[in-house]
């Protein structure tokens, strides 16, 4: 035993002495007498110590510096080495699976110098021999030392390094180049071009899917049950040379190979289509109506992990094996006959509207502004959500824009079944966004998708909230039949018709590039809207804080309400003009409220808002009651604020009822009447009546009164809360409005605008509904001043030397100077700059007098008749305070309107019109051109 011990160490050290052999005994390198030796190629290199061991990287790295070993074969790219002869008798040795070069570490001159892998460089340290030892074998011998690439020890085992060595002539530095047969496309089409399902031959229920049905870059390629959509189909084009381009049907983006990785497992998605070979294909007949797919960019195959047919198994790429897993069936897909379309209906805004009961409606599901929302039936309340913009596409096919959130209406995953679902999705111009439109000839259209063929359907014929839309077999029922119902709301308008929005409008779409703007067409004329608003003395109210202008000449100082003035028209035009509050905090009496718009609205924000007031113990109720409504709960909270204040009243912090009970009415719901006595009194008795026993039940209550009676009911945004002006809803004009302060909606704007901005959500996708008026003059309209009254009387000069003047002050140029007491004037304001009026004599010259020089006389009356508004055009005309075209209007009268003239003669040619003094239909005195008078 002794003695063999005593053998054992003995060769051990005369192997290592190998290595440390004097030059003079040593094998001498050279480049072969700069011949080629092998062919270039692809091999595997194996050691002559044990074939079954090959040079191979560490951990199949692909990092700089990672070791180069032997380790017994497996077929994978490490252990496999593209060989380029690069003339000289030299050659580049580089890692398949990385692409980077065999390289002597540090470019040593040292023996036992180390070998690993490193990004190719042109250096001598990685250039090498190959030079011919006999019997197949070959030397690898280093440019930048003349050393021999050797196993260490001469032991075949896995991990056992390489290193370099002087040459010795032993089988530790002689190795045998297997070249590989790489993967070449045979130079013509093995299938026609076309749209096929690509089935496993593992089981061929099974096929290439792409996860989801997404539309993104990067999605993973898997296996899935074959059930006929889109994203399991995929259209094959011949490139040439052998190679194709495969195409997924629904997204048109190429499957590719991620990152062009050349590493076994490499997986395998779909990617914007390029020219790189990650996206070029050899499709490979096989045999038995089975194909293998093998990529350009690294060889390998497409291959089923495991080899399991499952929903969901990934794809990988992966050395070819000849199993099933790397076989696949191309079955080409019928071709579905999709009916020819045309134009049938003009571009524009339109409600959807069921054959079934016309009551209902297609509606994206609670407002939602994501993709993938559903499209369902509700019953139409005119809303944001249940408008949709039809614009054609001019290949007989139409796009379905939902107006609030842009986003169109999109078979989900582009499938070919029945019952396929319809959903909102981001414009992508594919076929399952295009929709054919075809008029059934009694009033009504079926929708039919161009990428199934299929008609949009309702769920089992059933119009009720939340039946779901889907696609079908068309059958010409009245499931299939729709109302294409043109709407009041537009994406664009004419500048020329409408002026003063659009620098505005541009303005703010720059600022937040997420917001949206709709506009509504009221087709009603403004200053008809004006006229209509103040007929009803108590429909507009301002505080008694205001004087002058503000205040309606007809009502002078009458309280209404519990202390309110009536406004005039003046103030009323004022704040029903849109374009005086298109600014990015006053815009927000235009947003959609009708929606819980989750990117915008948290508890959190919620909380924040109520701290401090009466309604801080219950944002989590405000949160659920708006959720489970969809509703906007800042407006909830700011509609509260108006109505009670930060610290509330009696009516909505608590009322006894006389029963034992508490009784709450925040929202102030029927708290009308003349005088707090009368206001409380029908407030509690309308929370008694409710059952408002808890603030958690009023403020329930109050919402769902909110949404019933205004959101749902075609005044979805705090400006159409406050003006009626939209007569879908079937109440008659300014009469279904939420309240009479004249500045509702621009104060709880305010308050919504701060939400919004101290919880950083400014920026959110906001719907802006933006009303357009007929006949708008192009000078937007103004504030009223205070400590005014602007309407016609007669004044008597009571001084002498009285000095008419240009401005309302003595430092005004004078225009005329009246010596004597005793003439009459027309006075058209007072209470300018303290005592000053403004005055019109009879030849038309306007001007200003002290009110010390005045004094209030009878009217000047020359007729008494009646006489009807007459004009050429048939749209009625504007009054004014005075008989002259630079005096303020009163208000617009209609044709066919009757007034009472009290003076025909006083003024006469005053900018081309004889004026008449007359009293309009409200009592008012105004002055109009004789001209429009009958």
């Amino acid at each position: 035993m002794k003695k063999l011990i005593i053998n054992i160490i003995i060769a051990v050290f005369m192997m290592m002495a190998l290595c440390q052999l004097s030059s003079n005994t040593a094998i001498a390198a050279s480049a072969d007498d700069g011949k080629q030796t092998i062919e270039d190629g692809t091999y595997i290199i194996r050691s002559k110590l044990n074939t079954k061991f090959v040079l191979d990287v560490l951990g199949a790295s692909n990092d700089d510096g990672a070791n180069v070993q032997i380790y017994e074969y497996s077929d994978v790219p490490q252990k496999k080495y593209k060989v380029t002869y690069i003339g000289d008798g030299y050659y580049t040795i580089i890692a398949s699976h990385s692409n980077k070069s065999l390289d002597v570490k540090s470019a040593s001159k040292e023996k036992g110098a180390n070998v690993w892998q490193y990004e190719s460089n042109d250096t001598d340290a990685q250039k090498w021999v190959i030079k011919d030892a006999g019997n197949g074998y070959y030397s690898i011998i280093s440019k930048c030392n003349n050393l021999y690439v050797d196993v260490l020890d001469a032991r075949a085992q896995n991990f056992q390094n390489i290193q370099m060595c002087d040459g010795n002539g032993l089988d530790a530095q002689k190795f045998y180049f297997e070249k590989v047969e790489e993967e070449k496309p045979i130079n013509r089409q093995t299938i026609e071009d076309g749209k096929y399902v690509i089935r496993s031959a593992i089981n061929e229920n099974f096929a290439l899917d792409v996860s989801g049905g997404s539309n993104d870059n990067g999605a993973n390629i898997q296996l899935w049950q074959y059930s006929e959509v889109a994203n399991q189909q995929f259209n094959i084009k011949y490139l040439g040379d052998g190679y194709y381009k495969i195409l997924a049907s629904h997204s048109d983006k190429s499957i590719d190979v991620k990152d062009a990785s050349k590493a076994k497992g490499a997986n395998v998605q779909q990617c914007e289509q390029n020219k790189e070979d990650a996206q070029k294909w050899i499709i490979k007949d096989v045999g038995n109506g089975y194909y293998s797919i093998i990529s350009k960019c690294n060889g390998l195959y497409i291959d089923v992990y495991n080899a399991v047919a499952a929903n969901g198994t990934n794809i990988q790429m992966c050395d070819g094996n000849g199993l099933n897993a790397q076989k696949f069936k191309f079955e080409k897909v019928k071709e579905i006959e999709i009916p020819e379309g045309k134009k049938t209906i003009e571009d524009g805004v339109y409600s959807i509207k069921t054959a079934i009961n016309k009551s209902y409606s297609i509606d994206i599901e609670k407002g939602s502004i994501k993709d993938g929302a559903n499209a369902q039936l509700y019953k139409y309340t005119g809303g944001i959500r249940q408008q949709f913009n039809i614009t054609y596409l001019n290949n007989g096919a139409y796009k379905i824009t939902a107006i609030h959130s842009k986003k169109v209406l999109d078979v989900k995953s582009a499938s070919k079944e029945k019952g396929a679902n319809i959903w909102q999705y981001e414009s992508n111009d594919s076929l399952a966004q295009q929709w054919i439109i075809k008029d059934n000839g009694d009033g009504t259209y079926s929708i039919i998708s161009k990428c199934n063929g299929l008609y949009v359907d309702v769920y089992n014929a059933v119009a009720a909230n939340g039946t779901n839309i889907q696609m079908c077999d068309g059958n010409g029922l009245n499931a299939q039949k729709f109302y294409i119902e043109k709407t009041n709301l537009v994406t664009t308008f004419d500048e020329s018709k409408y002026p003063g929005y659009k620098e505005s409008i541009e303005k703010l779409a720059k600022e937040h590039p997420n917001w949206n703007f709709v506009y509504l067409k009221t087709n009603l004329k403004f200053n008809d809207a004006v006229k209509g608003e103040a007929e009803v003395h108590s429909r507009n109210l301002v505080e008694t804080s205001h004087s002058g202008e503000w205040i309606c000449s007809v009502c002078g100082t009458k309280l209404y309400d519990s202390g309110w003035y009536c406004a005039s028209e003046k103030a009323i035009a004022y704040y029903l003009d849109p374009r005086n509050f298109l600014d990015g905090i006053n815009i927000f009496q235009f947003e959609d409220v009708n929606v819980y718009l989750d990117e915008a609205c948290t508890l959190d924000g919620i909380k924040s808002k109520v701290d401090g007031s009466f309604l801080q113990n219950y944002a989590n109720d405000i949160e659920n009651a708006s959720r489970n409504t969809n509703v906007n709960p800042y407006y909830i909270i700011s509609r509260l604020f108006q109505e009670q204040g930060k610290n509330g009243t009696t009516i909505g912090k608590g009322m006894d009822g006389g029963d034992g009970k508490t009784y709450y009415n925040p929202f102030n719901i029927g708290a009308n009447g003349n005088g707090w006595n009368a206001i409380y009194a029908n407030a509690l008795a309308r929370a008694k009546k409710e059952g408002w026993d808890s603030m958690q039940k009023a403020i329930e209550g109050g919402i769902y009164f909110c949404k019933v009676n205004w959101l749902e009911n075609y005044q979805n945004t705090l400006y159409q809360n406050r003006w009626d002006i939209d007569s879908t809803n079937g109440s008659a004009l300014y009469t279904h409005q939420y309240m009479q302060n004249l500045m509702g909606a621009y104060s709880e704007a305010k308050t919504l605008y701060s939400m919004y901005n101290n919880t950083g959500k400014i920026n959110s996708k906001f719907t802006f509904i933006i009303p357009l008026y007929e006949e708008m003059d192009s000078s937007i309209s103004s504030l009223p001043s205070d400590n005014t009254e602007a309407y016609p009387i007669n004044v008597e000069i009571v001084g002498t030397n009285v000095r008419l003047r240009k401005e309302a002050n003595t430092n005004s140029e004078i225009i005329k100077e009246f010596e004597n007491a005793g003439e009459i004037l027309l006075s058209v304001e007072r209470g300018i700059n303290s005592d000053w009026q403004k005055v019109v004599l009879k030849d038309g010259t306007v001007g200003y007098i002290s009110g010390t020089y005045l004094k209030q006389v009878e009217d000047v009356t020359t007729t008494k008749y009646t006489a009807k508004v007459k004009t050429n055009d048939g749209n009625g005309c504007n009054t004014r305070i005075g008989p002259g075209l630079s005096l303020s209007k009163l208000t617009a009268l209609a044709d066919g309107e009757e007034v009472t003239v009290i003076d025909n003669t006083t003024y006469k040619n005053i900018d081309g019109y004889d004026w008449f003094r007359v009293i309009i239909p409200d009592g008012r005195q105004a002055f109009i051109p004789g001209k429009y008078l009958n």
